[in-house]
Formats: C-alpha cells, structure tokens, sequence
C-alpha cells in the first residue's frame, strides 16, 4: 500500500519526469538519425609504393 500512497502524493511530478524522459530520449534519437545523413564516409583509397 506504500508505493500506491507515493504514487498518489507524487502524480504530478513522476507525469512530469515521464514525459522529460519521453521528450529527451525522442530528440537524442532524431539528432542521432539526422547526424547520421549528414557525415558522409569517405573511401579509404590504398596506393601501390612505386620502388
């Protein structure tokens, strides 16, 4: 019965902290997707030694 007082006492703010979570973890996601598109991969080019 405690954790269902806590629940209570404290909806508010544990409706707040999902929604932070919610809201950062989508925005970490999207940057890492769009930052993604933008580095481009550059092709490692091996030369023959002329001796």
């Amino acid at each position: 019965m405690q954790i269902k007082e806590v629940f209570q006492q404290n909806k508010k703010e544990i409706i707040i902290g999902i929604f932070v979570f919610l809201i950062v973890t989508i925005s970490f996601a999207l940057g890492y997707l769009t930052a993604e598109k933008l580095v481009q991969k550059t092709p490692i080019i091996i030369e023959k030694c002329s001796e």
